[in-house]
């Protein structure tokens, strides 16, 4: 336990401490492009899925970019802890971070007595998440994070421009009064997650 201990403090000293801090800016600059007072349920939506969902690819995406440098990734390899349980380290505490962000953020719109509830939280954690997994996966399987940051950007770019064609992984429905797409968003997360770690673990070198 105490090496697992001292991995995650390593990693988010070295590896993970920029990610956060710009998870944290964007999530500063949330009520000033949106404002989250005084909002109905639809309303508050808003800033939670279209904004704030936006930390998720910045926390998951670069999951495995330290990696990346050859030498790291031979040091990594070589000690006995192997290389795929410190990424799934790395994955639990930047999703215990994403869960922590969208939490504040709710209760400080429910302090500024907008109408959100758990299910507000949920939601846009679950945009949060789908974003972060698309960028998680392609990173990982293509062992570029540019590409995993690119596609993921693509796919919130076309949540606005080809909504009717995404169906149940629209990342903006509460905004438009339904939650059923989240249960979709949140199953094809955990399936990018696992298909990530499955497909390198089998394919790395």
């Amino acid at each position: 336990m105490a090496n697992y201990l001292n991995i995650t403090a390593i990693n988010l000293k070295h590896n993970s401490a920029p990610h956060l801090l710009l998870a944290m800016i964007i999530a500063l600059l949330t009520p000033v492009i949106f404002g989250i007072s005084s909002l109905n349920a639809q309303e508050a939506a808003q800033p939670l899925e279209m904004f704030l969902s936006l930390t998720g690819i910045v926390l998951l995406t670069p999951i495995f970019l330290p990696e990346q440098n050859e030498n790291i990734r031979d040091l990594v390899r070589s000690k006995r802890i192997d290389y795929l349980a410190i990424c799934l380290i790395r994955l639990v505490y930047s999703v215990s971070f994403l869960a922590c962000i969208f939490g504040i953020f709710t209760i400080i719109m429910q302090n500024s007595e907008s109408d959100v509830t758990v299910q507000h939280f949920a939601g846009g954690l679950a945009s949060g998440m789908f974003l972060g997994a698309l960028g998680f996966f392609f990173a990982g399987v293509t062992g570029n994070s540019i590409i995993g940051y690119m596609i993921s950007m693509m796919y919130y770019i076309c949540n606005f421009m080809v909504k009717d064609k995404l169906k149940h992984w629209y990342l903006f429905s509460m905004s438009l009064g339904s939650f059923e797409e989240k249960y979709w968003l949140l199953a094809s997360s955990a399936v990018l997650f696992f298909m990530a770690f499955v497909i390198i673990q089998k394919f790395r070198k």
